[in-house]
């Protein structure tokens, strides 16, 4: 395009002449300049090849008229090729040398020049500075050479090293994780595998010094050493100087005098002493580490505490800190009083107290929903004119204000305090500046994440519904309900929905945002014994059956002993209605060993021995059960509580296996506990009203919330049974934040008792025992229970004759029947259960947990545990000088409380739904001694004295009781509560 002079207006062309004018000048003053500066520092591209110099061009022409376009020959003269230039002045090649990490590919693509593109030092300065800001090198060269038909541009660089390895040395308080994790807070990015930059080492180094100073180590160094590792990586090694930690001293208060300095320095959380809050003795048990930076909290806590007090204008002024040397001299009692040498620091805080004030008046600006806000002074604030005025009780107002107009769907609702303290009288005027906003109602609610759980099984667990006013607090409670199913990772209300607003029609739109866990539940538990046989069992529920929210459960034992299986469903909502329904069904199979259950007691093989008397002899039988279970509840209406009504009918009998054991069941019942016969089976049927109610956040791991349950069955004849029992059983547990955040405090409390009425006794299978993972940990399964002793006539001694030779009749050595006791382990009718942990989250799904268990098992009704009329009667027509009242006897001991604390390691499967647990226990409180059962045998029953004597020694042998370990470390699924 050519410009015409005689068109171009007159402002521009003199405009462009003055601009080259200047830019002549400029010029020449910079040519003058430069002659007189002395000589630069070489650049990058002073070392590329210059080509020689050119004859200096002809002066620019002044513009021509548009003239015709010349001839093709013409208009491009041929180049004239110099020496040491290449034919054209285009970029022939891109190299690059010393590159050992990057790519090649990966270099080309930062630099913008290409191959082909015109050769021009700007574009290359320019691709200069993008591989030097890249980060990556330490130093970079470009050269230039001529080719064959460009030229060839070079950069020669030299990498960073690479941070291969990074060590401390000398770390003592501070363990690698912690060094790393306070990089992660502070975004040090110091890693291995990165490129060095000393600007990051500098940076881990600080953060360092201040992550030990947290530690009590103020004088601590740390020294970066790097140490080149060929060809080109560093390792970095910190060494580090702790020095002595330092621990708070005294705590002194400098013009408190309305408060005693204890309550002041409570304030203190960060430096207080560990103790016991309180009291006397043990309230600075162990001084903390001392931490500058968390001093400054402190001392805002203490100027909160003033103003939760009524000192409104309380301030901290000053605070300083002494360093002493302690210990050395003196007493030296370890652990108690190990007097180290070291150093404290002694801190002074100068408050000023300010005066008392009391609220006076409260005024309330922008409240329009409530028509007399100053009657919401004193419920929501707890405070009325001429109280204290409080700071904390002001806080907590605030937050039941705001919950107040949540409730009517305000939730933007925003209140900004004033005061106005009067020094002179003590008194305070609030004014509370309100922003009420909208009040918004419920437009749509949708979910997602719900891949199985079909939406209205989540629909139904909401309080508040599309059309209704948006309620906060029903809102809360609708996410408690919500976790409390199990079926998603727990929620949170504030960010468990997206909630669009539309001021335009002041409506929301709520989208619950879940995310499904496992639905299925397993648990695992099994043994080994040589003498009590094998057994392993097995159990899998379902809480969310084809994504309706119906439960389905089945669990089995089998073993040597105990054969058992159970299959229960559970539908929540029948009909579409809150009334929750459901049954169960079992049955299971028993066998007793009379030898098998002598060698349990007595800890040694017995089995070969009551052989040895004649199979016949012994008791063994087969106690066989089934039956099933209806139940009914129904939610009491926007509450956690419910009220259900259980039905059972259950059926229970014995087959015998011995003659023994068909005489023992046609006269007493099992293991000689009075009550309905075994052999022509016990019916149970049961009627259980019950009270649940249940706020506990999640069933599977909770932290917060309260359960309580209650229940009184009902078993009579007139129900269809021949069993007579009353049964009151409650269950509490208590689930609160612990010390730190986190760990959990969870309480159980379990109490049962069953008696008989209408002159029946309770069945024995009914009665309790305790022990094992589910109750007292520390023991094994089922072994505590009150130890009796019931009469008998099972005891067979030898006869002797009188010079002490075994009396023989044909060569088989003659016995008698003798009267007797029988050690019997019945169970209790009241139990009692208390259990306490302390969880502490590890890492991810592994928690530690610190547990102490106690349990009674007690015979609350002695009267209740008797043999039958008619067996009684028989035994005294045959030992009338026995004398039997079929009274049963306790040993003494076998009913104390038995306690057992420990540690528990609880992994959380995710697949299982349930923690794998690893526990150690110990047993403070336990049963230890001998079983002595009474003697009712006279000696005028017996043939002689060497008979009788051996009688003695046989039926009243002392045994040994060693059931009860005092330590036991156990593996098994699922949790105690």
């Amino acid at each position: 395009m050519f410009l015409r002079l005689g068109r171009m207006p007159a402002p521009i062309l003199c405009s462009a002449l003055l601009l080259f004018g200047i830019g002549v000048r400029q010029a020449a003053a910079q040519n003058q300049q430069q002659q007189q500066q002395p000589p630069k520092p070489p650049n990058p591209f002073e070392t590329v090849p210059q080509t020689p110099q050119e004859a200096p061009q002809p002066a620019p022409q002044p513009v021509q008229p548009a003239q015709p376009p010349p001839p093709a020959a013409a208009q491009e003269p041929s180049r004239v090729t110099r020496p040491g230039q290449p034919p054209e002045n285009i970029i022939e090649s891109i190299e690059f040398r010393g590159a050992r990490r990057v790519r090649q590919d990966t270099l080309q693509a930062l630099i913008f020049t290409k191959k082909g593109d015109r050769f021009e030092e700007e574009n290359l300065h320019r691709d200069f500075m993008a591989l030097w800001n890249s980060g990556r090198f330490d130093d970079i060269r470009i050269e230039r050479e001529p080719g064959k038909e460009g030229w060839i541009i070079r950069f020669v660089v030299v990498e960073r090293p690479v941070v291969r390895t990074i060590k401390y040395e000398g770390n003592k308080s501070v363990s690698v994780s912690d060094i790393l994790d306070r990089y992660k807070e502070r975004k040090v990015g110091l890693v291995v595998e990165s490129q060095y930059d000393p600007n990051k080492v500098q940076r881990a180094r600080n953060v360092l010094i201040e992550l030990l100073a947290e530690h009590g180590h103020l004088s601590a160094t740390v020294d970066p050493q790097i140490r080149r590792v060929p060809p080109s990586s560093l390792e970095i090694t910190f060494k580090i100087n702790e020095g002595p930690k330092v621990k708070v001293g005294d705590i002194d208060i400098t013009g408190n005098t309305v408060f005693s300095d204890k309550d002041v320095i409570r304030a203190m959380k960060n430096l207080h002493p560990f103790g016991i809050p309180h009291s006397i003795l043990f309230e600075s048990l162990f001084a903390k580490t001392y931490d500058p930076a968390k001093l400054d909290e402190d001392k805002s806590r203490v100027q909160v505490f003033y103003q939760e007090h009524g000192y409104f204008t309380a301030r901290v002024t000053d605070s300083m800190v002494t360093m002493r040397k302690t210990g050395g001299q003196g007493m030296h009692i370890p652990l108690i009083h190990p007097n180290k040498p070291g150093t404290v620091a002694d801190v002074n805080v100068t408050v000023e107290q300010g005066k008392l004030y009391h609220l006076n008046n409260i005024t309330f600006t922008g409240v329009k929903f409530f028509r007399t806000p100053e009657a919401l002074m004193t419920p929501l604030f707890s405070m009325s004119k001429g109280d204290v005025f409080s700071t904390a009780k002001l806080r907590k107002g605030l937050e039941n204000m705001r919950k107040l107009y949540g409730d009517f769907g305000f939730i933007d609702f925003v209140a900004e305090p004033s005061f106005d303290p009067m020094p002179d009288s003590g008194l305070m005027d609030m004014s509370l500046s309100v922003d009420e906003g909208h009040q918004f109602f419920v437009r749509r609610i949708d979910f997602s994440g719900n891949t199985t759980t079909r939406d209205k099984v989540i629909r139904r667990q909401l309080l508040i519904d599309e059309g209704q006013i948006f309620n906060n607090r029903l809102w809360e409670l609708s996410i408690l309900r919500l976790n409390q199913l199990g079926y998603f990772e727990p929620l949170k209300a504030e960010d468990a929905a997206d909630i669009k607003r539309d001021t335009k029609t002041n409506t929301v739109d709520i989208t619950l945002k879940v995310r499904e866990r496992g639905k299925n539940s397993i648990q695992l538990n099994g043994g080994v014994s040589g003498i009590a046989g094998s057994f392993i069992g097995a159990s899998y529920s379902t809480n969310n059956f084809l994504g309706l929210g119906e439960t389905l459960s089945l669990s089995s034992q089998l073993g040597t002993r105990l054969r058992q299986v159970q299959f229960g469903f559970t539908e929540p909502y029948l009909f579409d209605h809150a009334v929750q329904t459901g049954f169960t069904l079992y049955i299971q199979r028993y066998d007793y060993n009379q030898a098998q259950e002598a060698s349990i007691l007595a800890g040694t093989n017995l089995i070969s021995y009551y052989n040895s008397l004649g199979t016949q002899n012994l008791l063994n039988y087969i106690q066989n059960g089934y039956g099933g279970t209806v139940f009914v509840s129904y939610p009491l209406k926007r509450s956690f509580a419910r009220l259900g009504l259980t039905y059972g009918y259950n059926i229970s009998n014995v087959k015998t296996l011995t003659t023994a054991a068909d005489n023992y069941f046609t006269y007493i019942d099992f293991e000689g506990v009075g009550g309905p016969n075994q052999l022509s089976g016990i019916r149970t049927s049961t009627v259980t009203p019950s009270y649940t109610y249940n706020s506990v956040n999640n069933p599977i791991n909770p932290t917060g919330g309260r359960e309580l349950f209650f229940s009184l069955a009902f078993s009579g004849t007139e129900l269809g049974g021949n069993v007579n029992t009353i049964q009151p059983a409650l269950d509490a547990k208590y689930f609160h934040a612990g010390l730190k955040k986190g760990n959990v405090i969870g309480i159980h409390l379990s109490v049962r008792m069953i008696t008989g009425y209408g002159g029946k006794t309770a069945p024995p299978f009914s009665r309790y025992f305790m022990g094992g993972e589910n109750d007292v940990r520390g023991f094994n399964i089922w072994t505590i229970s009150p130890i009796v002793y019931l009469p008998s006539d099972v005891a067979s001694v030898q006869v002797y004759n009188t010079d002490g030779t075994v009396r023989t009749q044909r060569g088989v050595p003659v016995t008698m029947s003798v009267p007797s006791y029988q050690v019997t382990f019945p169970g209790g009718d009241t139990s009692a259960v208390g259990n306490f942990e302390y969880r502490i989250p590890i890492v991810g799904p592994v928690t530690l947990a610190l547990f102490a268990d106690a349990g009674l098992d007690k015979l609350l009704f002695p009267s209740q545990l008797h043999l039958n009329p008619g067996r009684l009667a028989q035994l005294n027509e045959e030992f009338p000088e026995a004398g039997f009242t079929g009274k049963a006897y306790i040993q003494p001991g076998s009913q104390q409380l038995r306690t057992s604390t420990g540690l528990e390691l609880q992994v959380l499967m995710p697949v299982v739904n349930a923690p794998f647990r690893v526990y150690w226990a110990y047993n403070p409180t336990r049963f230890e001694g001998t079983l002595t059962a009474p003697i009712v045998a006279d000696k005028s029953y017996f043939p002689n004295t060497a008979t009788y004597n051996n009688a003695i020694s046989s039926i009243g042998a002392v045994l040994p009781y060693s059931v009860e370990r005092s330590a036991m470390f156990r593996f098994t699924v699922g949790r105690t509560f």
